[in-house]
């Protein structure tokens, strides 16, 4: 029984281990990971190469450093691609620093020539770029105090000034759009609170919306953050201390629709907002209750109100939100004082337990969404990834399969830093490493006990069978080593499987026999 059960966890763990796939090696974590022109484009360093703009189209042969911006060990990295970079007119838009600047805004189409810098005399006071029809809006921080609002159509020539002397406290708290508007959120200096603005692209159509309003605690850079920026059927929607406020742009049309979590005496750590079936839902989290509150804005009715409300005798680790059709899921507490992974029916709002996620962590200090929360990330139609805290602020990963209905624990997916979906796969960073995961790849590249024989091996034409039980054979199928299928099988004549128009390369041939399934490393010659 004991050889058995050890056994079947070495399978189980080379079956796991197989699950992943690294694609490159560098010598700093990638991370930043943004689609472009079906490509990914991160920030990585290799050896005697600073961080610099790398894309990658999931495969190690083409995963390649797009361009060394500041030459050698120094790093052109200048901030963030999450919040610095956008795209325009197929170009890609990302702020970097090289031997004259601190920051400038690049361009690139995915080449080494045609990644080429736009502006030169920003020296890193632009931190963020916003898309907003034709031209890319971002602001200028002058100093603590003082900023300009600028816009560019992608040339030195039309990058213009907007808005000159803008007194605003320590930059921005929210940058979007709006109706072809501009929309973002400062904080007047000398203030606790935050004014929301508007610009359509010209001096004069760049004004206030909002008077000063504060907010719930959950944004953070304090509690006079604004939160939960969402946009709409052609409105965007945020929310303050007390209410939730719409707005299309305008002055006239800037206004309260309803109210929400009230933060008068508790104020929120944690907010988040996602749209299902043409419907809004906020979330807050209380680190002090230990409470859990969930609000619908109904787009028809116009109306708010709270559906789910959940306290715990302990604290838990709140996480966004993800949707399944008619579902939300995200993390709540559960019976034993730790945090599960639930799904919440809007057509009835009943509670499902998928599972598990921690059981028990420590309360932090201060709540960092970025570390202190779960995460819940879809990367395919059937496949979440879920990064869970644990007790020594770690993250464990899991994966739920709806097809399978079934939340898995993978160690292989522990402290991953940085994800991104592509291709139907999660790709991710972990350990100065670029990762594939997909569960295609989920084959035991181990020689089977069966008797089961593939010949010849390496292969020009055809794989012959040979085993007791080839007429049990019920299909095959060939994958290669990104974990594609490249051919599948259910008759074979005379016991032979063509592989003559495969490419040269070593393959996985994966076999089921009677329900047992059955793999093997061949080669194509």
């Amino acid at each position: 029984m004991k050889t058995k059960l050890l056994l079947l966890f070495l399978l189980c763990t080379i079956t796991e281990m197989n699950a992943q796939q690294k694609i490159y090696d560098f010598t700093s974590y990638p991370w930043n990971f943004k689609k472009f022109n079906d490509k990914i484009i991160f920030e990585a360093s290799e050896e005697n190469i600073g961080r610099e703009i790398w894309q990658s189209d999931g495969t190690a042969s083409n995963t390649k450093l797009l361009k060394d911006i500041y030459s050698g060990p120094e790093s052109s990295s200048a901030g963030s691609f999450r919040k610095g970079s956008t795209v325009l007119n197929n170009n890609f838009y990302f702020i970097a620093r090289d031997v004259s600047s601190s920051g400038e805004i690049w361009k690139t189409d995915g080449t080494t020539a045609g990644t080429v810098k736009v502006t030169n005399f920003l020296n890193g006071r632009a931190l963020n770029l916003t898309t907003v029809g034709n031209a890319i809006f971002f602001l200028v921080q002058l100093d603590i105090y003082t900023s300009q609002v600028w816009k560019t159509d992608g040339t030195k020539e039309g990058t213009v000034l907007l808005k000159d002397n803008l007194i605003a406290w320590n930059g921005t708290s929210f940058q979007g759009k709006c109706n072809n508007n501009f929309i973002f959120t400062i904080s007047p200096a000398g203030g606790v609170d935050s004014v929301v603005w508007r610009s359509d692209g010209t001096s004069e159509g760049t004004y206030p919306i909002t008077a000063p309003i504060d907010g719930n605690g959950s944004d953070p850079r304090g509690t006079h953050g604004l939160t939960q920026y969402i946009e709409h059927n052609n409105k965007l929607y945020f929310v303050s201390r007390y209410f939730l406020y719409e707005t299309d742009g305008t002055l006239e049309n800037t206004k309260i629709i309803g109210n929400v979590w009230n933060a008068q005496r508790n104020l929120v750590q944690y907010s988040t907002v996602i749209e299902v079936n043409n419907n809004l839902y906020f979330m807050f989290f209380s680190a002090e209750l230990y409470k859990l509150s969930i609000w619908k804005f109904d787009s028809v009715n116009r109306n708010v109100t709270e559906i789910y409300s959940k306290n715990s005798l302990k604290y838990f680790s709140p996480s966004n939100f993800a949707k399944n059709d008619n579902s939300l899921l995200f993390s709540s507490p559960n019976e034993n004082g730790g945090t599960s992974l639930v799904s919440l029916n809007l057509a009835n709002y009943t509670e499902s337990n998928l599972g598990e996620l921690s059981n028990g962590i420590p309360k932090p200090s201060f709540i960092y969404s970025e570390k202190d929360t779960s995460t819940i990330f879809k990367f395919n139609n059937d496949e979440y990834f879920i990064a869970s805290v644990d007790k020594d602020w770690f993250t464990k990963g899991y994966i739920l399969d709806l097809k399978l209905n079934k939340l898995q624990y993978s160690s292989a997916l522990d402290n991953v830093l940085n994800v991104v979906s592509y291709g139907d796969n999660l790709y991710y960073s972990k350990d100065n490493k670029l990762w594939k995961y997909s569960n295609n790849l989920s084959i035991p590249l181990i020689e089977s006990g069966s008797s089961l024989v593939f010949y010849p091996n390496p292969a020009t034409d055809f794989v012959n069978i040979q085993d007791e039980y080839k007429n049990d054979v019920e299909n095959v199928q060939i994958f290669d080593l990104n974990g594609k299928v490249v051919s599948g099988k259910t008759d074979f004549a005379n016991d032979k499987i063509d592989v003559s128009r495969l490419n040269q390369g070593t393959y996985i041939l994966k076999a089921k026999v009677k329900g047992t399934v059955i793999s093997k490393k061949i080669i194509k010659n």
